[in-house]
This record gives structure tokens, sequence and C-alpha cells, in this order.
């Protein structure tokens, strides 16, 4: 169980990587983000270049979706890591629970401020938060305790 636990935490990071990853070349390269055609409520999931086109897709000059994938790809490396025995899973649970409250900023953004929801978007703060939860699972369950 342990091993399937980490092996799915992985999977979640390299979906959350290749989710990133398309955006970011989307959106460095001027094409349009392709989205599926879903209405929540009065808001639908295809609206992805109106969130990507807001001020608050971008960070310090430079994509949100660039952060994203790095993100991603620290969690990556952080479970194998863990995979070869190293302890690096405090450090996975400590840097996804950051980008859960990043993500949940951004879901708060694209609802209430921007009103506009992109599908991709909302995938990535998913796989965050199934990242996050799986993280304090394995650490409740797996990790030795600190004796200090």
């Amino acid at each position: 169980m342990k091993k399937f636990l980490l092996i799915s935490i992985l999977f979640l990071t390299l979906a959350g990587a290749a989710d990133s990853g398309y955006l970011l070349v989307q959106t460095v390269s001027g094409k349009a983000v392709i989205c599926p055609n879903v209405p929540v409520g009065r808001f639908n999931l295809n609206q992805c270049n109106i969130v990507l086109a807001t001020p608050y897709a971008k960070f310090l000059g430079f994509p949100i979706a660039l952060y994203g994938l790095g993100a991603y790809l620290v969690f990556v490396i952080l479970v194998l890591y863990e995979l070869a025995g190293k302890s690096t899973i405090i450090i996975l649970t400590t840097l996804s629970s950051l980008g859960l409250f990043i993500s949940a900023y951004f879901v708060y953004l694209q609802f209430f401020v921007i009103e506009a929801l992109c599908f991709y978007c909302l995938v990535s703060a998913s796989l965050m938060t199934l990242i996050f939860a799986a993280s304090v699972v394995y650490n409740l369950k797996y990790s030795a305790p600190v004796i200090s």
C-alpha cells in the first residue's frame, strides 16, 4: 500500500505537469487553449482564454503555468526520492500545502473576480488538492515520528 500511494502521487504530479505544460506551451506560442464546453451554473469551462488573458495569469512577467510546471516537476523529483528511500515526503507535503493555498486563491479569482472558468486551471487545482491530501495520508501512515 505504501508504494501504491507513492505511485499514485507520482501519477498525479505527472498529470499536473502535463496540464501546466499544455497551458504554458499554448500561452507562450500565442495559440488559443481548447477547452471542453461544459456549463457549470452561470459559467462554462470553456473560458480558458478569457482567464489566461487577464493580468492574474502572469506573475513577475511570467505565465502562472510556468510556476505550476516547475512545482509539479519538483514534486516528481521529491516522490522519486521518496521511492528511492530518501525521506522527502515532509517537503512534498509542505510545498503542496503552499500550492493548495495558491490554487485556492486562483479558483477564488476565477469565480469571483474574473467571473470566468478555465478547465485546465480547475484540473490543476484539483490535482494539487489530491497531491496534498495523499501526501498527508502518506505522512500519517508511513513517516517515522520525529524525536527531539
